[in-house]
């Protein structure tokens, strides 16, 4: 590694490996770019020192050295593109580059805020079993993931447990006490009359980013299969799954042809890609915003509310069947009695 020589240098671009090689093949397009300040030491006493608020300044804007960009971060010989395997080599690559080379880039806050962005969530369906804020550089004990990234990730490992309800329906007794879904359960009944029904258990959840500011598109969504493969580096190997491509007519605000949308939503001749095991609807339907029923989001509302519960958020949620619309109380708090003494 080398320095930059402030009086000479002053920018100073690389490609990763993954990079070289989409450009190899002509389908390179950069589409966002990040800051980092991953060698700045702005609090000098985690360096064993100590410095008043002048000096601070001029360290970290003129003494700070740069070191210049570094692009390679596995040996050279793990991917090799020799044919053999290549497209899962270049995922593998792509993967292991996005999740541990340079995760925590510079974010923006919101300018009437005093405090960091930082993640909200309330759960409407479902319990928490156990919650890790922070994925070490060591197996995570909730994930079974090894971060192989050279420093901490704060990246929350939260364990969920999804329990489905299953029942067999006497004919002499046919009371069910949890409700069921069609698409679950058979309409087999077998020769001694009994059939078997299915109750759904679901994840529901409101996150929001606060102290940043609100835009139309706020957050990504990626899912990834944890395999039992182990990489080069002794790390869980993670293959990301795939979500089938809506159909989008509109591209930069240009009316495309019908063929070139359904070619780039994967839909050859307008025909949807059977599900196999690289979906997400393979496994399980992931809905967000108004992708979720009304119904079931009003139902989760008021069974949080007969417990005695509240609703903190600041997006609003109609529900018909509710007196009010569910909006953030601005004086309410979810602590208890015995967590704030009185002074």
């Amino acid at each position: 590694m080398k320095f930059f020589n402030p009086k000479e240098e002053v920018l100073d671009i690389q490609m990763t490996q993954y990079g070289r090689n989409l450009l190899s093949r002509g389908i390179w397009k950069p589409t966002y770019y990040a800051f980092f300040d991953d060698n700045v030491l702005y609090d000098s006493q985690y360096g064993g020192s100590t410095e008043n608020k002048n000096i601070a300044d001029g360290r970290i804007q003129g003494e700070t050295p740069l070191l210049k960009t570094q692009h390679t971060f596995t040996g050279l010989d793990e991917y090799l593109f020799d044919g053999v395997d290549d497209a899962v080599d270049r995922t593998r690559l792509n993967i292991y580059e996005k999740l541990n080379v340079m995760p925590m880039s510079l974010g923006t806050s919101d300018y009437e805020s005093t405090k960091t962005p930082a993640f909200r969530a309330q759960f409407l369906e479902g319990e928490i079993e156990n919650v890790d804020f922070n994925l070490l550089g060591e197996k995570d004990k909730l994930s079974n993931v090894k971060s192989t990234s050279h420093q901490l990730l704060k990246i929350p490992q939260i364990e969920m447990d999804v329990e489905y309800k299953i029942k067999v329906i006497d004919p002499e007794f046919p009371e069910v006490r949890f409700e069921t879904d069609p698409a679950l359960t058979t309409a087999t009944t077998y020769t001694d009359g009994t059939r078997v029904v299915v109750g759904p258990e679901q994840i529901l959840f409101i996150i929001e980013e606060v102290n940043a500011p609100f835009d139309f598109h706020n957050y990504d969504i990626e899912v990834f299969e944890i395999t039992d493969d182990i990489g080069a580096s002794g790390e869980k190997i993670l293959n990301p799954l795939n979500f089938i491509k809506p159909l989008e007519m509109v591209e930069n605000n240009i009316l495309i042809d019908k063929q070139d949308a359904e070619a780039k939503a994967g839909r050859m001749e307008g025909v949807i890609p059977d599900l196999d095991p690289s979906f997400v609807k393979y496994y399980f339907d992931i809905n967000v915003d108004s992708e979720i029923s009304e119904t079931i989001l009003c139902k989760s509302v008021s069974k949080l509310k007969a417990k005695g519960k509240s609703l903190y958020t600041d997006i609003d949620i109609n529900c018909p069947d509710l007196s009010i619309p569910v909006r953030q109380n601005i004086y309410g708090s979810d602590a208890l009695d015995e967590d704030c003494s009185d002074y």
